[in-house]
């Protein structure tokens, strides 16, 4: 799951009962279906959901029979390993993924375009230098620019809460190593989240907070001023325990940021934040960062089970190829990956006919802000009316327990009763009916596509999120093999659903949002 700050909206709601949501869906905007106007009997409802529950308990038995997801999942991250989008290991991974679709008999291909550039890590070095002496680690974000040649200069502390806040900084920032915020608040061992999302975004619990656009938009303001201003670098702390690494990119449009910029450990953060409150502290840095020389390929990998009634609609199920690089892309998001993987492997085993096609998205680039959700969308604009329902698989190894509704009230009959077959064979709880968005799904939302999202059980997401703890062995096989038969199931019902779940209008028309 990215954590790609113009792509993230944390928009938390009240828990809804589910007949509050249907009180809305009849009141819903939403432009009028005809399918969705056919009154079905409460017969026709009851052997709908008999059927369901009978074919996603097959489901369930031929996944917990025959998965390769774990063979798969380990060849990804062990012989494959990380793939940041654009690199050599990320072709590689399209490439194979589509062979391994045809493996299994199912329809695949490769949709491709291309970045400015791709980015290859360096060995990045620095240490403190005064007033005390320590080698210390750090890593660039992904896509910085590098320095020309290590750097030694004094270590500023910014404290900016608005863009004029910046003033009182012009011309002192020449050569200087910056620090923008105090040491994050990393949550304690006590602390334990509901689920994976809020493992690594942790809810406001009521507090105000900044808007992720605003906070992005902040962040390239004053990344800009220190570089026209001349600072050296930029330091940002993980904000996770026990030497741990983050990581995140998003400087735009796959080019080099403006400034060099790298993360710290949180101790090691920490460490400089309090020797600077008792004096000067110079460092030494070195940033060694590579661009591609000129644009980069980049590919999703899509596959399908064509639609015997309704081959022209669209169910679609999906996680994101690309990684992180300092970890092998276990959790983020090889799991999500080889469960869509899995999930089209058993539907075609058992030899269905499903009456809509099912489409089944291997994205790349969400961890850069959606790019492969954006081609996808863009290479089928025009069927985008017939895509009834995309779910995406983006937190890691943990049991799902749920799928967010993502706000999508208009939808919340019928998807209880999709949702329902889905309650008595995978034990989850109820909906979920707050906002989360951040992943590839949030590309459909936004075309008016009903779009949801699977919510997990936090299991090492937190330590394993975009750190270099993303390793295979993280991965909890029975849980991520229930995800996999859960995306199947889900595809499954929503292909079968007699009344198609409505559209809601495009973002961009929905009054500003």
């Amino acid at each position: 799951m990215s954590l790609f700050l113009s792509r993230l909206r944390f928009i938390p709601v009240l828990f809804l009962l589910i007949t509050l949501s249907l009180a809305v869906a009849q009141n819903s905007s939403a432009p009028a279906n005809p399918a969705n106007q056919a009154a079905r009997s409460d017969d026709e409802k009851r052997a709908y959901r008999s059927a369901m529950e009978q074919a996603d308990q097959k489901i369930d038995e031929e996944v917990k029979a025959h998965s390769e997801l774990v063979r798969n999942l380990e060849y990804l991250t062990t012989e494959i390993g990380a793939r940041l989008t654009g690199s050599p290991q990320m072709n590689r991974a399209s490439d194979w993924t589509l062979q391994r679709f045809k493996d299994y008999g199912v329809d695949a291909h490769l949709e491709t375009t291309e970045i400015a550039h791709s980015w290859t890590r360096g060995q990045d070095t620095a240490e403190i230098t005064a007033p005390v002496h320590t080698v210390i680690e750090l890593r660039s974000l992904g896509w910085s620019k590098a320095t020309d040649r290590p750097v030694t200069g004094t270590v500023v502390f910014v404290n900016a809460q608005s863009p004029s806040d910046l003033d009182k900084y012009k011309g002192k920032l020449k050569g200087a190593i910056l620090m923008t915020r105090p040491p994050a608040d990393v949550p304690s061992d006590s602390d334990i989240p509901n689920n994976a999302y809020d493992a690594v975004i942790p809810p406001s619990q009521g507090l105000p907070r900044a808007a992720g656009q605003g906070r992005f938009r902040q962040r390239q303001q004053l990344m800009k001023m220190a570089a026209d201003e001349g600072a050296a670098v930029m330091l940002l702390d993980s904000g996770k325990t026990d030497s741990l690494f983050n990581m995140t990119g998003g400087f735009g449009g796959y080019q080099p940021s403006q400034l060099p910029s790298a993360f710290l450990t949180h101790e090691n953060y920490s460490l400089i934040y309090r020797l600077l409150q008792s004096g000067p502290v110079t460092m030494k840095v070195n940033l060694a960062g590579a661009f591609s020389p000129g644009p980069a390929k980049v590919s999703i990998t899509v596959a399908e089970i064509r639609g015997s009634e309704h081959p022209e609609e669209r169910v679609i199920v999906g996680g994101h190829l690309d990684s992180w690089d300092l970890g092998q892309g276990a959790l983020d998001n090889g799991t999500g990956a080889m469960a869509t993987l899995e999930a089209a492997r058993t539907l075609k085993a058992l030899g269905w006919k499903p009456k809509r096609t099912i489409t089944f998205v291997l994205f790349t680039g969400e961890e850069e802000g959606g790019t492969g959700a954006e081609l996808f969308v863009k290479n089928h604009e025009a069927e985008i009316p017939k895509m009834d329902a995309a779910l995406v698989l983006d937190l890691g190894t943990g049991k799902v327990f749920t799928i967010v509704l993502e706000d999508q009230y208009e939808t919340a009959s019928l998807m209880e009763e999709i949702y329902h077959p889905l309650r008595e064979v995978f034990n989850l709880d109820p909906l979920d009916t707050r906002y989360y968005g951040s992943s590839d799904h949030v590309e459909f939302l936004d075309k008016g596509v009903p779009a949801y999202f699977c919510l997990q059980k936090p299991d090492h997401y937190r330590q394993a999120h975009h750190s270099q703890t993303d390793t295979f062995d993280k991965v909890i096989p029975d849980d991520i093999n229930q995800a996999a038969a859960l995306l199947a199931a889900w595809a499954w019902n929503v292909s079968e659903m007699p009344q198609a779940l409505p559209h809601h209008a495009p973002r961009g028309e929905q009054g500003g949002e």
